[in-house]
């Protein structure tokens, strides 16, 4: 269950500081009614306050959930233009901040939100960060740790100084971008690193997808013959795929919904089709490269925000 997107910018939006009831409700529900275990957010969201108070009221173990958060070297979401950390001295002291915020003694997961890290807009490099992230690590604060919109020459650099190597990178990932950046699932994979997606469910997203996509026929025709919904059929796929969906919604019963992926395996010549013909067609939404060639980025006053 992520907390990015629409609940980030409604924050945005109306500048509010405090607690939003309702995701905070949401976030309850998900987890209460919908079954979910994972809940994300980021420093730059602004909504760890509301998992926070979404784990004390959920009257479940606090071993039975994962939490996740994500550290900002330096990112302005609201306005879409470098800035600097909030927290400049890097990911150790930004994560006993998050803690604070999240009323908890741990993370299950913390990442690195972005790779971007250079005098304009972070006090710190990626090598010291990544070694602030390890003492979390070594003392108990956080029980994995991994990166955010990394493509595989930024996981080389870390890989090359890491004592305990990223165990995820979250990347926008699904059937119109399974390859957002070269390489870049088969050499996770490759290096078990876990693979999370943000935007799965782009393909079937008229807001995104506004003039309909290549694979609609399909997934209108495997829909029909697995009696499942649109968004079941989508999350399966990613998650045949060796991912980890993180997706949201604002509806309680949608959440339900998106749990039925787990009841259902697409046969393999389906999940061969789906991958072919969404092949045929790239979009990047919310993602750190947003070109044809879909290259990823290095110059901080070419970066996309992760955020509409």
């Amino acid at each position: 269950m992520g907390t990015g997107t629409s609940h980030a910018r409604k924050k945005f939006t109306t500048k509010e500081k405090d607690a939003n009831e309702e995701l905070t409700q949401l976030l309850v529900d998900s987890v209460t009614y919908a079954g979910f275990t994972h809940l994300d957010t980021a420093e730059i969201y602004t909504t760890e306050p509301e998992v926070g108070n979404a784990v004390k009221r959920c009257d479940v173990d606090r071993s039975k959930l994962w939490i996740t958060s994500k550290y900002n070297s330096g990112w302005d979401v609201p306005g879409g233009k470098p800035g600097k950390p909030t927290v400049p001295s890097g990911p150790y002291e930004a994560l006993q901040k998050s803690l604070e915020k999240l009323s908890l003694s741990y993370l299950d997961l913390y990442l690195i939100h972005f790779p971007f890290f250079s005098p304009e807009n972070a006090e710190i490099t990626l090598e010291e960060a990544w070694k602030q992230m390890e003492r979390l690590v070594e003392e108990g604060k956080v029980r994995n740790i991994g990166v955010s919109n990394f493509n595989v020459s930024k996981l080389e650099e870390v890989l090359k100084i890491a004592k305990i190597k990223p165990q995820v990178n979250q990347i926008e990932y699904n059937l119109y971008l399974q390859n957002q950046t070269p390489g870049i699932v088969k050499f996770c994979k490759e290096k078990d690193i876990l693979v999370e997606a943000y935007s799965p469910l782009t393909p079937i997203i008229p807001s995104k997808i506004k003039e309909g996509g290549p694979l609609d026929p399909l997934i209108d025709e495997l829909t029909a013959k697995y009696r499942v919904t649109k968004s079941q059929l989508i999350l399966r796929w990613v998650y045949q795929s060796g991912v980890v969906a993180v997706t949201t919604s604002s509806s309680k019963e949608r959440l339900k919904e998106y749990t039925g992926m787990t009841s259902f395996e697409i046969e393999e010549d389906d999940f061969n089709k789906l991958s072919e013909v969404g092949s045929t067609f790239n979009f990047a939404g919310f993602s750190v490269i947003k070109n044809l060639e879909l290259k990823f980025l290095t110059h901080m006053d070419s970066f996309l925000p992760i955020m509409k």
